[in-house]
């Protein structure tokens, strides 16, 4: 039997369910912080590493020795296209919206207003969820790799602190010793890096193991040594805090995000984490590194001339025929840079 609504029945229709998973942008709001637009397709950005280079002793009657500049590499990137769009027809617009009382009396008119909004919160949000994934493998990885139709490019950064744990090292093995790691690594992001780490975060598989170590356990349940404290509470943002540790001295999260893989097997999409299960990023809360757009470019419909903006996001509507629809799109040239190289450091710890 059909599912058929009485219409002489008195209803009440409750709120439309619109479950919509929430997008979370832990990564690009807390390290790329320097957010710039640039009028232009690429981006230019001088990277100059310091090094400790010391002073030299000189006689008085010699004079003075000039001391080297460490110099700078200029780095040009284009940031990649991403453009969602919907479509919205006349049949759309006829028909009762989602939520909408079954004698609500809108218009036509009036539905279009309020799916232009919908549409384009869609369409903003998957480009959001597009750049903390981004953000998230320029920091795991050092590259971005930007695979889609008729593209096919890897930006790479040149990261090179990269830590994989082998044999009985890794995390979850009786000869594990997942705190000297940790304060080791620590001690090469600063004498590589020259930046104090205060966050560690850490995939799924990474945290169980170093909780579950007997000689974290040990080191924290010493009572006249305070080593750390283990206090996990969930924090905005897909963020979990587990705890802190006073050696190295850093801030312990868990970042609960995911996303759909449909591009590497496109027949069998995938979710998976965010942060890869079996890694730990140490990282300074502070980075503030580099969140970049790049121009965007439309030829606009009454004057059939190239039109540019410098904006994080664009958005346009215009109309097309045979049949008629209106097209609703978003364009943004996002890139996330992590212009200080090496100030973090990404380990694989375990399987």
């Amino acid at each position: 039997m059909a599912n058929e609504v009485n219409i002489y029945t008195p209803r009440h229709l409750a709120e439309a369910v619109r479950q919509a998973p929430p997008v979370h942008t832990y990564f690009r709001d807390t390290f790329f912080t320097n957010t710039k637009t640039f009028a232009t397709e690429r981006v230019d950005i001088d990277l100059m590493k310091g090094n400790r280079r010391m002073a030299a002793f000189v006689h008085p009657r010699v004079g003075g020795k000039v001391l080297k500049g460490a110099g700078y590499v200029t780095k040009s990137y284009k940031p990649p296209l991403i453009n969602p769009y919907d479509v919205t027809t006349a049949d759309q617009l006829m028909a009762r919206m989602p939520g909408e009382d079954m004698y609500s009396g809108m218009t036509p008119a009036q539905r279009a207003a309020q799916k232009l909004i919908e549409e384009y919160s869609a369409l903003n949000d998957a480009t959001t969820r597009r750049e903390e994934w981004m953000a998230v493998q320029a920091i795991v990885t050092g590259q971005i790799p930007v695979v889609g139709d008729g593209v096919d490019e890897l930006i790479d950064f040149g990261f090179t602190n990269k830590k994989t744990l082998e044999g009985t090292a890794r995390w979850g093995q009786s000869t594990a010793n997942p705190l000297k790691d940790m304060a080791g690594w620590a001690s090469d992001v600063l004498t590589n890096g020259f930046t104090n780490v205060d966050t560690a975060i850490m995939g799924k598989t990474a945290l169980e193991h170093f909780l579950s170590d007997t000689k974290v356990q040990k080191a924290l349940d010493i009572r006249r040594v305070e080593m750390g404290l283990i206090s996990p509470r969930d924090l905005p943002n897909g963020v979990g805090y587990i705890g802190h540790l006073n050696k190295p001295n850093v801030d312990i999260y868990e970042y609960k995000e995911v996303f759909l893989d449909d591009w590497t097997d496109p027949e069998h999409p995938a979710t998976k984490p965010l942060v890869p299960d079996n890694a730990v990023i140490l990282i300074s809360s502070g980075a503030n590194f580099m969140m970049a757009y790049g121009l965007c470019t439309y030829i606009d419909d009454a004057t059939e001339a190239w039109v540019t903006a410098q904006t994080p996001r664009l958005l346009r509507s215009y109309i097309e025929h045979h049949p008629d629809r209106r097209m609703v799109e978003l364009q943004a040239h996002p890139l996330p840079i992590p212009d200080k190289v090496d100030s973090w450091l990404v380990a694989t710890v375990c399987e």
